[in-house]
């Protein structure tokens, strides 16, 4: 069992009889995300894990690297309406191979293009818990962030995960690539089981020269791994904390919304504001009508469009021409754990004289940050 805070990878399923098992690892800290531009206002979600294969049989690879690419239903909208239902754990679902796929043929070690695969819809047990670390990478994060705070309880992550689905003795292992995870399988899950060797080089005990070359490489790389652990460590220590820090203000701010209906322009203002400090808004859109109450303070900006006109005819008659509309904008900022205050909401007011949407008045008020 590897250090959870700094386990890469995590040992998701073993299937098959003595003689042609499979292990399946997952790289749970690289999620990328391969939703196409078009899609990416839709309901769905692409994301893709990179999974390596280890083969027992000797009519398999030594093992597949494979780009598994997932549909993963949002959990939030642009709008932050029509939020569609997440499907049930063991549903069906759709996968495909990625790009840069490979294998290392088991003949002679050599390295080889895997094509990339259709869209399928699968039910497999093992393709059901891919799709869940894929789809979750939020959840998996948060749940290692919460496993180092408490000084690497493993017990912690094991709570957490079946919350999305996933059994809770998936196993977090120190394998930190394919090759790392082959040797896991072979020196660790497959321990004593006679190894195929068509190559020859498991087996045959190496030359002296072999050895000797072979120990300089590993103090290489063994000494390359200690300066880069040295250097990493403090700064994925500070990550973390960070992101913890991240996660508590973004409930914070929900908490203020307190469930408040957004409208279009709200959520749009949100996505880009959320977490800046008050000098960015500041600094962005100029002084601001400063108020607070409590531990919140109040930036507001507004503005007024007013082209409206008296005018009569030769009756006698009097009446009101011309457009009226008022905007106003208010930032809503609360302390994080540094006592910096920062935005955790948006509030938009704006009316008209006339049907339909303000279209001079939030000119200049619905702003970007730098």
């Amino acid at each position: 069992m590897a250090s959870q805070a700094f386990a890469q990878s995590v040992l998701v399923h073993i299937q098959g009889e003595e003689g042609s098992r499979e292990a399946y690892f997952a790289d749970i800290l690289v999620v990328m995300d391969r939703t196409p531009v078009d899609k990416l206002f839709g309901p769905m979600r692409v994301k893709q894990l990179e999974t390596t294969v280890v083969y027992e049989s000797p009519d398999k690879p030594e093992f597949s690297s494979l780009m598994l690419q997932f549909e993963c239903v949002v959990k939030e909208t642009f709008d932050g309406k029509n939020i569609p239902k997440q499907p049930a754990f063991d549903a069906p679902v759709k996968v495909r191979i990625g790009e840069f796929s490979w294998k290392l043929r088991r003949e002679d070690l050599k390295d080889e293009k895997l094509p990339a695969g259709d869209w399928r819809t699968s039910s497999s047990p093992v393709l059901l818990k891919l799709q869940k670390i894929a789809c979750n990478d939020d959840v998996l994060r948060s749940a290692i962030i919460k496993t180092a705070k408490a000084k690497d309880n493993g017990e912690i992550f094991r709570s957490e995960i079946p919350k999305i689905g996933l059994p809770s003795d998936l196993q977090l292992v120190g394998a930190q690539n394919a090759a790392d995870q082959l040797d896991f399988a072979w020196s660790v899950l497959w321990s004593g089981a006679t190894r195929p060797d068509p190559s020859g080089k498991w087996s045959r005990r190496p030359t002296k020269k072999e050895t000797e070359e072979y120990q300089a490489k590993m103090a290489q790389i063994q000494k390359q791994y200690d300066q880069l652990v040295a250097g990493i460590k403090p700064q994925l220590e500070a990550n973390l904390k960070h992101m913890d820090a991240e996660f508590t203000f973004h409930e914070i701010a929900a908490d203020i919304r307190g469930g408040r209906k957004l409208s279009r322009n709200e959520t749009h203002m949100l996505a880009v504001w959320e977490g800046k400090a008050e000098q960015d808004v500041a600094a962005k859109m100029g002084a601001p009508i400063v108020s607070s109450a409590g531990n919140l303070h109040f930036l507001s900006y507004g503005q007024e469009f007013d082209n409206r006109v008296i005018v009569g005819n030769r009756q006698g008659a009097v009446w009101e021409e011309g457009l009226y509309e008022h905007c106003n904008v208010q930032y809503v900022l609360h302390p994080d754990d540094k006592n910096v205050f920062r935005v955790a909401d948006v509030r938009i007011w704006a009316s008209s004289n006339r049907m339909g949407q303000v279209v001079f008045a939030c000119d200049g008020l619905l702003e970007v940050p730098h």
